[in-house]
């Protein structure tokens, strides 16, 4: 530590050339934060999800038939006889700027209190949502960021959806706000009555989005996704089922390998920002030449000057990759307000430090072995610049 101001001052000394170094180590370590966040989000996956609630999304068309619902019915495994189903197409609320992720739930949805612990309802105001045609129920967060109250009539514009009247703007009543119970699952949710949309649409009426069959404990979910899968084979509306994590895993598998691309571009970038710190910080050190001649005549070992070099090189990484991680994290945080699951995981924030020392020493490496290894008269000899 007693070295640190030293370290400090020679980072200092060259203000332009530590401008440009800042720019290239903050932008790097910013994009990696933000591409890793992406990387994981295109792999798939869904951290929230169980094997008790099997998704039953449409395999080749936008929609499926509402009657299917009645033939999933009759499968064995059911909890109840519990098949749910929606309509999800987004919209937002007066302005396109405020997202929103409205969905259109049948009758039994939801359940209070909810069996799987996934919800925090209150079962005077679901009472209420069933009660009324045009209720609604509102997520907690959306709920105070608009201001919203029991009983107040919001209007929810969804582009996807033509009403009867030619307009795309449906009416609901706020009877009831609920929450996760894991804070971090989910912001903008709107849950509206099925029958108050279908009957108020021009198109695809008698369709839905995707179903939810909850299952008994012990019963196989794949097994129970495959027979599904069975059941539709070769009608008009085949399906491809799942845990919530294995629909996405296969949805972003027929995307592409986003992932191996986001991490080829970190790839470049690195080594971009490698080469520029390198060569950089070589360049420092050889100004500096007779500098260090002079700490050694003053009795600076070689371990105590190459530890020098490598703490000024780590020092310059690890404060430019903080403010880049830092700069990361509010742009996930921003785009998690639109797609939801992304994040930027406490794993992936020490990978980015671990990377900042490995990068640190990569750059420090080649000017702290020459610096070490300066005798005191070539130090001396060398010329100024």
């Amino acid at each position: 530590m007693r070295y640190l101001g030293f370290v400090l001052a020679n980072i200092m000394r060259d203000k332009t050339r530590l401008l440009f170094l800042a720019v290239s180590i903050i932008s790097a370590f910013m994009l990696f934060g933000a591409l890793s966040a992406v990387a994981v989000f295109f792999r798939g996956g869904y951290r929230f999800s169980d094997n008790v609630h099997i998704f039953i999304d449409p395999k080749y068309t936008d929609t499926l038939p509402l009657s299917d619902v009645e033939k999933v019915h009759r499968l064995p495994g059911l909890r109840d006889d519990e098949v749910d189903f929606a309509v999800e197409r987004g919209g937002y609320y007066r302005d396109p700027k405020n997202p929103l992720d409205p969905m259109a739930i049948d009758e039994d949805f939801p359940h209070a209190p909810d069996p799987t612990g996934r919800f925090v309802w209150d079962l005077q105001q679901v009472r209420a949502f069933r009660a009324d045609r045009q209720g609604a129920l509102a997520n907690e967060f959306i709920a105070k960021k608009y201001g919203w109250k029991l009983g107040d009539v919001v209007p929810i514009t969804m582009p996807g959806i033509t009403k009867l009247d030619g307009t795309h703007v449906f009416y609901v009543t706020i009877r009831g706000i609920w929450r996760y119970r894991d804070p971090a699952e989910g912001h903008e949710q709107l849950f509206y009555h099925y029958t108050y949309l279908d009957e108020s649409r021009a198109t695809e009426r008698g369709t839905i989005d995707f179903m939810v069959a909850i299952l008994r404990n012990g019963v196989d979910p794949s097994r129970f996704a495959h027979s599904v899968d069975q059941l539709f084979m070769n009608s008009g509306a085949e399906t491809s089922s799942g845990t919530q994590d294995g629909v996405r895993r296969d949805y972003f598998r027929r995307i592409g390998n986003i992932t191996l691309i986001a991490y080829l571009i970190l790839a470049a970038v690195f080594l971009t920002m490698l080469l520029a710190t390198g060569n950089s910080m070589t360049q420092s050190f050889r100004e500096r030449t007779r500098e260090i001649g002079t700490l050694k005549a003053l009795g600076f070992g070689p371990r105590r000057i190459w530890w020098l070099v490598m703490t000024e090189a780590n020092v310059l990484l690890l404060a430019g990759g903080g403010l880049g991680l830092l700069a990361a994290f509010w742009l996930v945080h921003v785009a998690q307000r639109q797609l939801g699951n992304i994040r930027l995981s406490s794993t992936q924030l020490v990978a980015g430090v671990a990377l900042m020392v490995v990068s640190g020493c990569l750059v420090g490496w080649f000017p702290a072995r020459r610096a070490a290894r300066l005798t005191v008269i070539e130090a001396i000899r060398t010329e100024r610049r």
